[in-house]
Order: C-alpha cells, then structure tokens, then sequence
C-alpha cells in the first residue's frame, strides 16, 4: 500500500499537469451576419474544446454578440480572450470578450467602449444585467462602478488600467498565455471567404437592399408570360438577405441553394433552351453541397462522405440521362415555324399583299398575307413563310 501511493500520486499529478489541446481564433471582423457564420462553423469544429481568442475587432451588433455567445455556450467551449500589443475589443467585441473565462492583454491593447448605438435605457439595462452575470465571481475592484464606465461613459481601458483593477492580466505574449493556462495550441482558424462575404452583405443598407430586389425579382416573375429564371434569384437574394441578418440558420441557405439548383436543372431538362438554366442549376446545387461539406463538424463519421460521394454519382449520372433524352427530344420536335411552313388551310377572310386577313391554319387563326394578288374567302390556302406571328399564303387550286 505504501509503496503503491507515490505511484498513484505521480499519475495523478501528471494527468493533471498535461496541457490541454486548444485552438487559436483570429477575430479580425465587425460583428456582425459574417462574424456569426465564422464562429458558427468554428465552434461546431471545435465542439467542447478550448479556444484562445484574439480579438481586433472595432465591434458592431449586439444581437451578433449574443448570437456568437449562444453558440459558445452550446458548442461548450472555453474561450480566452487574448488582445494583442496592437490589438482592441471595443463595443460588441469587448462585451464578447468579457463573457470568455479569462481575459489576457498585451501592453498597448485596448478594451472597451460597450455603450449601445442608438442609446436606449431598456437596451443599457440588458447590456449591464448582462456584465453583471459575465464578470461574477470574479476579482474586480468596485464592479458596479466598471460596468457604468464601460457603458455609460464608453470608457476604454489601457492593458495597465485594465490590469489594475482586475479585468484582465497583463502579459508580453501567447507564450505567457499558454503557459498560464496549461493549454497547447494544436489548429489555428481564420475567416474565409465566406464569412467575410457574410459580413459585408450583413450591412443593413445592402441587406435591406437586397430584400427589395429579392421582392421584385420575383413580382416580374409573376408578371412575365413563361419561365425566366427571375423568381429563383429573388428567392435567392431573400433567403440570403434573412441569413445575412441571422434570422435564419445556415442549413436553411444550403437547401434553398439546392433546391434552386434543382429548380433550374429540372426546366433545363423539360424546356428547349440555350443550357444558361442547365449551368446556373448546377452551379448553385455545387455551391450547396459545397458548402454543407464545409459547414460539417470535425466529428463526422467518415463513412459519411463514400456515401454522398455515391449518391452525387447518381444524380449526376440520372442527369446525363434526362440532358441526353430532353436533346433528342428536342432534335426530333418541330417549332412553329417549321410546323407552319408547307401546311394547307382556310381562308376566312379575303387575304390581300398589303391588307391582312385571317387564315385557319393548323387548328388556329392566324393574320395572314397573300405572296400574289387577292385571296377571296373560302379559299384553300398553302404557308409559304412565317415571320414572327404573321403568315405569307398563296392560293391551291381546287
């Protein structure tokens, strides 16, 4: 028993003395629809993990915040807010980095400036009930009064004045950090194009804009004889437009990119056509499903993909068929025109050179020329030309 203890003492000490794996975040972003998308994928990826996060941000949207810290808290992970020698959180990026565990801030760094835009008391009130239950528990001198600088007074703070009255730690670098917290850096994420896009279709004025061009599209749509294409871009722009505001989740914009894609391949391959609907059809099913396999946690089985990889396959394979088919369809299909020239009908009118009458051909009625002198009514006539809705005729003898 003796002997056993210090081996057990020893394994104890070194489970716990083993640095933890974590990942470093750059949040160099407004907060905004993109910054939501980024730490929506990221947090997904890195579900129950540790994530250092260093932040310059200048700040945004309090409902982005939120958003961003509902999804830490469901993903489970414990962030570390980390601002560099040259870097800020101010306004929504401070309130987000005080809700992580610990703050971290170089000589140099700046924090912040949490006071709402457009100033409103119930708005104030959340922001500091809020703080309040963040910075808890935590060794801060005279707290109620911070919480009044910060957003009342807009108040910045220094990596010394921050340090001083125990909002953050003062350190010189990551290193610093890492050895603090027992934790190793194994993956590091950036924003990718996506989000950054995200972010600048999330400014109110061009989704706002967007919403309306969304709408229209879709009246000309209803107001234009046939199928154009312009209700499935304003659906498109709409649904865009929702998540740019993050109103809707991101899996709602991968299947309306899908089923648009679908949408438009399904009329390429039931109407003759130049292929324009064919292309953007499987531009936008590509799209999609690229990114639903972006957006897949880091935890997916790994079956998953042989899978989709088959039924991709045979989607693509059932759509070379329908391409195949709905060509020679076509190839075999007279148009109007083609079905006009050569046919024999009536005349119901007199049919003059340069006064049009009304001829019954094929089952309809159509405006009529004579190619040589007057057609009197009751006369069989023969389709010598077709120009646009107009027919040129000639008289068959009896």
């Amino acid at each position: 028993m003796i002997l056993l203890l210090p081996s057990f003492n020893a394994f104890y000490y070194t489970s716990n003395d083993s640095p933890r794996n974590a990942v470093y975040i750059t949040f160099d972003v407004s907060i905004d629809g993109g910054a939501v998308s980024y730490i929506d994928r990221v947090s997904s990826k890195y579900r129950g993990r540790v994530a250092v996060i260093e932040f310059r941000s200048y700040g945004g949207f309090l409902s982005a915040a939120d958003k961003i810290i509902s999804l830490l808290e469901e993903n489970n992970i414990t962030c570390i807010a980390w601002i560099p020698r040259d870097g800020y959180a101010v306004s929504a990026a401070a309130y987000i980095a005080l809700y992580c565990s610990r703050i971290y801030i170089a000589p140099g760094g700046v924090i912040g400036g949490i006071k709402p835009e457009p100033y409103n008391q119930k708005v104030v009130e959340y922001v500091k009930a809020r703080l309040r239950s963040f910075l808890s528990g935590r060794n801060i001198t005279n707290l109620s009064s911070v919480i009044d600088e910060l957003v009342d007074e807009a108040k910045h703070y220094s990596s010394r004045e921050a340090s001083d009255i125990g909002l953050a730690t003062e350190v010189s670098n990551i290193d610093d950090i890492l050895e603090k917290e027992n934790i190793v850096l194994t993956s590091r994420e950036k924003l990718n194009l996506w989000d950054r896009l995200v972010s600048v279709l999330s400014y109110p004025l061009i989704s706002s804009l967007m919403l309306l061009v969304g709408v229209i599209l879709i009246l000309i749509e209803i107001y234009t004889t046939g199928f154009q294409g312009y209700g499935i871009a304003g659906a498109l722009l709409i649904v865009l437009a929702l998540y740019s505001m993050y109103l809707i989740p991101l899996e709602i914009l991968h299947l309306s990119l899908i089923l648009a894609g679908a949408v438009l391949l399904g009329v390429e391959v039931a109407t003759p056509g130049f292929g324009a609907f064919g292309i953007a059809g499987l531009a936008l099913t590509a799209l999609g499903i690229a990114l639903v396999t972006i957006s897949l946690p880091q935890s997916t089985p790994s079956v998953v993909y042989p899978i989709a990889g088959v039924l991709v396959a045979t989607a693509g394979f059932f759509l070379i068929i329908g391409f195949s088919a709905a060509k020679t369809t076509r190839m075999k299909k007279k148009n109007y025109k083609e079905q006009l020239e050569g046919a024999v009908g009536i005349a119901k009118t007199d049919i003059n050179e340069t006064y049009p009458g009304v001829a019954y051909v094929l089952n309809e009625d159509w405006t009529a020329y004579s190619l040589k002198g007057r057609i009197p009514a009751g006369s069989r006539v023969r389709v010598v030309r077709v120009e646009g809705l107009k027919i040129y005729v000639e008289r068959v003898e009896e």
